[in-house]
Parts: C-alpha cells; sequence; structure tokens
C-alpha cells in the first residue's frame, strides 16, 4: 500500500505543475532548481511558459521606469537646499542575465538610487542658490551623463534626470522679494521721472515755439511800422518838394468853390485896413 502511494506521488511530480505568462514590456530568466548554474543567458520574452513545480520566472520591467528622490545638500554659498529629482530608468533587456546574476532585482535600491543622490548633491555643491533655477538644465544634464557612466556597468540605461522642485531658503527667498520689489519700485520712479522730463521738454518746446512766433509776429510788425514811415516819410518829401508857392496859387485859382479874399498890404507887408464908413461920423 505504501509503496503504491510513493508512486503515485512520484508521478504527480513528474507532470508539470503550473505555469507562467511574461507580459508585453516585461522580460524573464528560468530558475531551475535543480540545475548548475540555476540561471542560463537565456531572456525569456513575452509569453506563456509552462514549468515544472520546483522552478520559476524571475520577470523583470523592461520599460521606462521613475523614482523620484529628495536630495538634501548645500549650494557653494552653504544654504540649505532640499531638492525633489526624478530619474527615469530601464534594463537592457538583452543583459538582464548579467544584471540579475551581478546585481539582482533590487539594482536600483542597490547602484541606482545611491549613485543619483551623491551625484546631485555633488553638483548642488558648484551652484549658487540664487542661480539654481536658471543652471537646472546644466545640473540635469551633468547629473545624467555620470549616473549614465554608473548605470552602464550594471546594464542598465538612464533615459532622463528632471529637477521637480526645489525648496528655496525662506530667508533667502525673502531677502530676494524684497530685492525684486525695491529693483521694481526704482524701475517705476525712474518711469515716472522719465514721464515728466518727457513732458517737460514738451513744455518747454511748446513754449519755446511760442515766444518764437510772437518774436516772429513782433518783428514782422516793426518792420512792417518801419516800412510805413519811411515810405510816408518819402511821400511827404516828394510832396514837399513839389508844393511850391506858384504852384499853391495855382491850385487855389484853379478852385470854382473857393472864394478869395484879397487883403493890400504895403511895401513893408502890412495889410492896409480902409474905413468902410462903419464907425461913428465926426460932427
Amino acid at each position: 500500500m505504501r509503496g503504491s502511494l510513493f508512486a503515485l506521488l512520484l508521478c504527480a511530480a513528474a507532470v508539470p505543475a503550473c505555469g507562467h505568462t511574461v507580459r508585453p514590456g516585461q522580460a524573464a530568466l528560468k530558475y531551475r532548481a535543480f540545475r548548475k548554474p540555476a540561471f542560463r543567458d537565456d531572456v525569456l520574452a513575452p509569453g506563456y511558459y509552462p514549468l515544472w513545480a520546483w522552478n520559476k520566472l524571475v520577470v523583470y520591467d523592461v520599460t521606462a521606469q521613475t523614482r523620484d528622490e529628495v536630495v538634501h545638500g548645500l549650494t557653494s554659498d552653504n544654504l540649505h537646499v532640499p531638492v525633489t529629482v526624478s530619474v527615469t530608468y530601464h534594463p537592457r533587456a538583452s543583459e538582464l542575465y548579467k544584471l540579475h546574476t551581478e546585481i539582482g532585482r533590487d539594482y536600483y535600491d542597490k547602484r541606482i538610487g545611491p549613485a543619483l543622490i551623491t551625484l546631485v548633491r555633488a553638483e548642488f555643491s558648484h551652484h549658487l542658490h540664487n542661480s539654481l533655477a536658471t543652471e537646472s538644465p546644466v545640473i540635469e544634464k551633468t547629473v545624467r551623463d555620470r549616473l549614465s557612466e554608473v548605470a552602464n556597468q550594471i546594464h542598465v540605461d538612464i533615459d532622463q534626470i528632471a529637477i521637480r522642485h526645489i525648496d528655496y531658503d525662506d530667508t533667502v527667498t525673502q531677502a530676494i522679494s524684497r530685492k525684486i520689489a525695491t529693483r521694481q519700485q526704482s524701475e517705476q520712479k525712474k518711469y515716472e521721472v522719465d514721464i515728466a522730463a518727457r513732458e517737460a521738454d514738451i513744455a518747454r518746446t511748446t513754449a519755446q515755439g511760442r515766444a518764437d512766433a510772437t518774436r516772429i509776429e513782433a518783428e514782422g510788425e516793426a518792420q512792417a511800422i518801419v516800412l510805413r514811415g519811411k515810405a510816408q516819410a518819402e511821400a511827404q518829401d516828394a510832396i514837399q518838394a513839389t508844393l511850391t508857392p506858384r504852384y499853391l496859387q495855382l491850385k487855389a485859382f484853379d478852385s470854382r468853390d473857393s472864394n478869395y479874399f484879397f487883403v493890400p498890404t504895403d511895401k513893408s507887408g502890412i495889410p492896409i485896413i480902409v474905413d468902410a464908413g462903419g464907425g461913428k461920423s465926426r460932427k
């Protein structure tokens, strides 16, 4: 009875007990418990694989994966800056056997994560606190290049490094805000001064224009008066040159409406008054 039961169990163990499916975006290595070595350099593509009860598949995600790390570092001006950095990576499917046998499935925690933190701290120490925002692309590229050298040794590719958040020092941030506000106020005052100066220039130009117009008008009137006076003087000179006594006598006799009174004078030019009988008669 016991021999029959043992034979039955032996036959059941010889039948495939289960299988495993490798899904799209995954790759796997087959673990064989009774083989030495237990793994072969044979990467399994997506599909279904039947397995003996004592064997199994070690599955890896070979798509791009992203992990965030909060790194506490010091800038070159000795200011503490917590920063959140994201790394996107993927294992090389064709080199999965080497990755698993040399490092294992926890390759990120063993190599990628620590290296990322160290490189970010080192790179931030080369930059000023106030320059981190503008120099972030440079920091990202430098960290990616150096982390790729580390990842290449363990058969992993680094796709991207991204600085997602920089927690700036509050004291420095407030100081920067005050500085920016002061600069904006100064620029506003300068703008107002420039506007006032332009308005003053316009007012001076307008006043100068009006003054020039008034001066030109006055000079014109003065010249006109001079010209009129000169013309009158010339006319008077011309008339005076032609008004002789004989000419005046002629003009007097020539007028029909003129009445003449003749006053006789003696040789001395004294008028001779003749008594016309208007006085009292003598007795």
